[in-house]
């Protein structure tokens, strides 16, 4: 009786294993899906062999247990890393002839492997098994294509963007529109399920601009009907629709995105030493160039999109290595966000008590972060305590508790154990200010000249000459004692040729002279700036959701137009950085982040 039910049980458990192959088959050959995002949703392009079926775990059986370990802890025990790739989705992952996985995104695994000097395991994922293996440990991380959208964030952290695509608007090249403005009432083509899709239509919700949405099954079709006229645009990202444009010469893509779909490295939420890890090793291969020589062997020789990552002060020479970084997971002994729904008031260091005579320069530094901490409060429903004098020891009063936030900081690695930093919301450094008709651009034709610089800025003189020294071109240096005397010096006394220094002190002049100077762009240069400094918000090390906050409300600020009027007094219009801004709602927290509450 025993041996018969033990014949009758196999039979039972046979069919099932056949059930769930061929369920699984047919759902791999249809690309069916259930309540996928659109995200999960985005076109398989063939590889050579399909996606191995990977188990799916329940997302309600995954803990929402903090940390107890970084995930830097089992590198450094196992000395080796687990990413998470996708095997089907070139430019960025896919199979190749010998069985390996190739693309950006491996490459890029195989880097951060061996800055840090540890085994890479690469791990196939799908659009549908990618957090949650994330989630349960079985990858460290997720290198995958990966958009950076709010809705994630809740479950788990990103990285900085390594890579910043877009949805896009695709046109025939003959096409009259110059802006997405100009496709109102006219018949725009999508894919279903695609991001793109959604993308249309919360760009449309936004705006109010009027579109007809035309669906279509497949990328070639919409792209097709844009083609034969059906459709007037289409709307897809921006790497998927240049790989499916056989030739490039019949569309042109609108300069205006409809909306930024930027890639990050997929991280355990609140893993701050490996966040931290992450972001400098980004940041390094970004610094050395390796970054750009794996976007030209992935992308046909084009070099990396520049201003993608932002690189921190005292970033260091050499690779950052595991073994630099703890092992624990630091949480902070009280979160920001609970504090402003209850107290409606931010605590916020940075600023200066400046006295009548101040620079000009000084006072509208002090004006622009003061503004900007009144403009994220204002979305909080909150109101400012600014701590006076606080612009020195901001990051201590952060670590200690006695504020909130921090503006105006520079995002620093030596602050790194002490506090968090947003997105960078502010660009200055140095640059030339040269008379209006001046034959100057940059130093290659300054041999013999005059340059001026600021007795205020330390170091100004070694940074000139060493620009000087790479065209072999020998220069004087004056040196201005008032910044109020630049244009005094270089219009009337004529004592200088050109005037080297931070942007801040040269701009008024250029706005009290119009027509009589301006600030050089370098000619053909990629970059019209000599040096970088950024300044971002601090915040507590690790509080998460504070510092998600902060960076949704810099976004919304950026996409209602309210940074670049706060931008008005400290930057030339040119020179505005691309502001970042990750798709999903404006509601968080608790708070409307698009719009004044009260207002």
């Amino acid at each position: 009786m025993k041996s018969l039910n033990k014949r009758v049980g196999a039979h039972r458990r046979t069919p099932l294993r056949i059930v769930f192959v061929l369920v699984a088959f047919t759902a791999l050959l249809t690309g069916a899906a259930v309540s996928l995002s659109a995200d999960a949703r985005l076109a398989q392009v063939p590889t050579l062999v399909p996606p191995t079926l990977l188990p799916t775990v329940d997302s309600a059986a995954v803990s929402d247990a903090l940390l107890s370990e970084s995930a830097v802890a089992r590198i450094q025990r196992d000395n080796q890393v687990r990413v998470g790739l996708l095997y089907n989705f070139p430019p960025f992952g896919e199979l190749n002839i010998r069985g390996e996985v190739a693309g950006f995104d491996a490459d890029l695994a195989r880097a951060l492997a061996e800055a840090w000097s540890v085994e890479l395991e690469p791990v196939q994922v799908t659009r549908q098994t990618a957090l949650e293996l994330l989630r349960n440990g079985t990858v460290d991380m997720l290198l995958a294509a990966q958009v950076h959208r709010r809705e994630l964030d809740a479950q788990v952290e990103f990285s900085q963007t390594y890579y910043p695509t877009q949805q896009v608007m695709a046109v025939r090249a003959d096409d009259g529109a110059a802006s997405l403005a100009d496709m109102a009432n006219r018949r725009i083509g999508v894919v279903i399920g695609y991001p793109g899709e959604q993308a249309a239509l919360v760009w449309q919700q936004r705006t109010g601009v009027a579109i007809s949405v035309q669906q279509y099954l497949t990328l070639d079709r919409a792209v097709a009907g844009l083609l034969t006229s059906e459709v007037d645009g289409v709307v897809e990202n921006s790497v998927q629709l240049t790989r499916v444009i056989a030739d490039p010469s019949l569309v042109k893509f609108l300069s205006e995105p409809v909306a930024q779909e930027p890639y990050a490295v997929v991280l355990p939420r609140q893993d701050v030493h490996f966040r931290n890890l992450v972001n400098r090793t980004l940041q390094y291969l970004a610094r050395t160039g390796r970054l750009n020589e794996i976007h030209q062997k992935n992308f046909n020789g084009a070099n990396y999109p520049a201003d993608t990552l932002v690189v921190w002060a005292n970033l260091g020479d050499e690779a950052p290595k595991p073994a630099q970084y703890g092992t624990d997971v630091p949480y902070p002994a009280q979160y920001v966000v609970p504090r402003i729904q209850t107290g409606r008031v931010v605590r916020v260091a940075g600023v200066a008590d400046l006295p009548p005579d101040a620079p000009e320069s000084a006072k509208r530094l002090d004006a622009l972060n003061r503004a900007l901490a009144e403009a994220l409060a204002a979305r909080w429903g909150s109101t400012v305590q600014f701590i006076p004098n606080s612009v020195e020891n901001a990051a201590d009063l952060i670590a200690g508790g006695q504020a909130d936030m921090a503006v105006g900081l520079a995002p620093d690695w030596s602050l790194a154990e002490r506090v968090d930093f947003s997105g960078a919301y502010f660009l200055h450094g140095d640059r030339l200010l040269v008379e209006e008709n001046s034959p100057y651009e940059t130093f290659n034709n300054l041999r013999g000249r005059t340059v001026g610089i600021f007795a205020t800025e330390p170091g100004a003189a070694d940074r000139v000459n060493a620009l000087a020294d790479e065209v072999n071109t020998g220069v004087n240096i004056f040196t201005i004692l008032r910044e109020q005397d630049a244009a005094l010096t270089i219009l009337v006394d004529d004592n200088v040729d050109v005037i080297y220094g931070d942007i801040l002190k040269l701009l008024p002049h250029v706005e009290t002279n119009p027509g009589a100077l301006r600030i050089t762009t370098r000619g053909d240069a990629p970059d019209p700036w000599y040096s970088r400094i950024y300044a971002a918000v601090a915040v507590p090390r690790n509080d998460l959701d504070f510092r998600l906050l902060v960076d949704y409300t810099l976004q919304e600020l950026v996409r209602d137009g309210v940074w670049r009027n706060l931008m008005t007094p400290v930057m030339l219009p040119d020179d505005l950085p691309p502001m970042e801004i990750w798709p999903g709602p404006a509601a968080a927290f608790g708070f409307n982040l698009d719009e004044v509450l009260g207002g």
